[in-house]
């Protein structure tokens, strides 16, 4: 992370700090450059803080150690001017097409990087055990979640996954009503307060099934369902144009989920893979 994304990350999540770590949050964000060069005590004073908290709100924005903050705040100090612009203002209709092809690729980086650092891999390595055990795997998400979700569903196909995916939440909760034990339900939710997404995964908690939830940073009532929570950074929040970078972020996710199954199944995934690719050649071959 550069030192814009690094201050743009602590002021996004400010309403989830403690008191005392929003004292140093406020410190960090009015004197970044101040902070490179002092030492946990001297920013404890500085902020009214104490030194436990500096550390607990590192760890809390995805950084193990004071050090390493003062390393990635160092890292652009002198980048905010270039690239400040480019960042606070997703959408002007006044943009060249240079202008808004940095702004998509510099915001998705920033999405990236921050998931990085927000992503437990304790929780990814939940999932894909639960996943790579499932009897079935249900999988849902709304409006722009569902293309994440159809996404996930193919690549579980392939692989000669039970998957089962509708975008009608009508015949998705159907299906949900059959849910066991043995089951998993994957959800992709952006904000994690869709009610249709609420519903079905209170029916998947009544029916026992691990319910998996990929969602951004934050707290919401999908959290507070979800067996296994798979987070992304929240970057967009004044102006959402189709959750693009959440969707980028997600994908990545979604990648890194497939990837570690297939490592999982061992080497008989390749045949899976090389079956499922010749029948839609043919498909596609018949189509010509």
């Amino acid at each position: 992370m550069n030192t814009f994304q690094v201050l743009k990350h602590i002021e996004s999540q400010l309403e989830y700090y403690t008191p005392s770590e929003i004292l140093v949050a406020e410190y960090v964000l009015k004197f970044p450059d101040k902070v490179i060069e002092m030492t946990t005590k001297q920013l404890a004073l500085a902020a009214g803080s104490s030194e436990a908290a500096i550390i607990r709100f590192c760890k809390r924005i995805g950084i193990n150690s004071f050090s390493g903050l003062k390393i990635e705040l160092a890292k652009g100090v002198n980048m905010e001017e270039v690239y400040g612009r480019v960042l606070n203002s997703p959408l002007h209709f006044k943009d060249n097409l240079e202008t808004v092809l940095n702004k998509v690729m510099v915001n998705t980086f920033q999405a990236l990087n921050n998931t990085e650092k927000l992503i437990s891999l304790t929780e990814i390595e939940k999932a894909v055990e639960s996943l790579h055990n499932a009897e079935r795997v249900y999988l849902y998400g709304a409006g722009g979640s569902a293309v994440v979700v159809e996404d996930f569903t193919q690549k579980l196909l392939r692989v000669n996954f039970l998957a089962f995916q509708a975008s009608d939440i009508h015949v998705q909760m159907m299906m949900s009503a059959n849910l066991t034990s043995k089951d998993v339900l994957f959800v992709v939710s952006t904000s994690g307060h869709t009610k249709e997404v609420i519903k079905l995964m209170t029916v998947a908690r009544e029916k026992g099934a691990t319910i998996i939830l990929l969602t951004q940073h934050g707290k919401s009532p999908a959290r507070k369902l979800a067996d296994i929570t798979l987070t992304i950074s929240e970057e967009e929040h004044n102006l959402r144009i189709g959750t693009m970078t959440a969707r980028i972020a997600q994908l990545v996710v979604i990648d890194c989920l497939f990837v570690s199954l297939c490592m999982k199944k061992g080497h008989g995934v390749y045949e899976q893979i090389i079956n499922t690719h010749q029948v839609v050649q043919r498909m596609k071959e018949g189509e010509e």
